[in-house]
């Protein structure tokens, strides 16, 4: 008695794990079909996109077939590993086939999206050098023009009169300099102009001057820390994405082999020869 109601037990158990894992596998292959509609098989952006989709999806229908095949293996361990006659016909089959076939897709996504993030990390660091190119070009004829110089003018006039009506202001300025939010730069100028009335004047001329090679700069920069960006994103995803789709080509080749093999489609070693008389 006690015999049947373990093999009961064993054997719904055995059946809810078939249909966890067939539901698991089944949806998981609709959302792939949903992931790669729209196809746009020649477009970069897409194959990255695509490809990171179906990495971060892949462990779902790998549960799903290792439950499938945790009922097997419990179907065999109360019942005996009975082959079936027709492979083609059994659950396990098609299983072990898919795991196969996933196997290899994720071991072919593993090369092509290294590679996609190696072009499209080339594309992104030729692009920020356009735009940095063509923004020190409109900087320059932007510097050369008369509006501009005039605007410059203009600055440095209001500038010039603000800090010298400090200066002439013991009060003002004493306030000035106490506080505490003040550049450090137009602190020492305000101090030096107590003794020195020229050195408002001479620290706006060198800021005018200098005013082209702090903009430049500012363009280096920012093409320095885009193309540190545009490198860092490219190396996460090539080691996320990779390293995740190498495991992935493992787990479902080794699924898919160990699935044929217990099926005795794949036969390991060499048949021991019966001796003749």
């Amino acid at each position: 008695m006690k015999a049947t109601s373990s093999r009961q037990f064993s054997s719904t158990t055995s059946l809810i794990l078939k249909l966890v894992g067939v539901i698991l596998i089944f949806s998981s292959l609709v959302d792939f079909l949903v992931i790669l509609i729209p196809p746009n098989f020649l477009n970069r952006g897409w194959q990255i996109s695509v490809t990171s989709d179906l990495v971060d999806r892949g462990i779902v229908p790998m549960v799903g077939m290792a439950l499938v095949f945790i009922a097997f293996w419990m179907d065999a361990a109360t019942e005996g590993n009975i082959k079936p006659a027709k492979p083609f016909a059994s659950l396990r089959f098609w299983v072990a086939l898919l795991a196969s076939l996933l196997g290899l897709l994720y071991l072919l996504l593993f090369p092509l999206h290294l590679n996609n993030t190696r072009l499209a990390r080339a594309e992104a660091l030729t692009e920020i050098s356009q735009q940095a190119t063509q923004a020190q070009t409109q900087l320059e004829n932007q510097l050369g023009s008369p509006q501009f110089q005039q605007q410059i003018q203009q600055k440095k006039t209001q500038l010039k009169d603000q800090l010298a009506g400090l200066a002439q202001n013991p009060e003002a300025l004493n306030q000035a300099l106490a506080n505490p939010n003040l550049p450090k730069e137009v602190r020492q100028i305000l101090e030096q102009s107590k003794s020195n009335p020229k050195a408002v004047e001479e620290f706006l001329n060198q800021q005018a001057d200098n005013l082209p090679t702090q903009l430049l700069g500012q363009i280096r920069d920012r093409k320095q820390e885009l193309e540190k960006q545009a490198k860092t994103q490219s190396l996460k995803s090539s080691l996320r994405t990779g390293i995740s789709s190498l495991l992935l080509a493992i787990g479902y080749i080794t699924l898919g082999w160990t699935g044929l093999k217990g099926l005795g489609i794949l036969r390991s070693g060499n048949r021991r020869k019966t001796p003749t008389a």
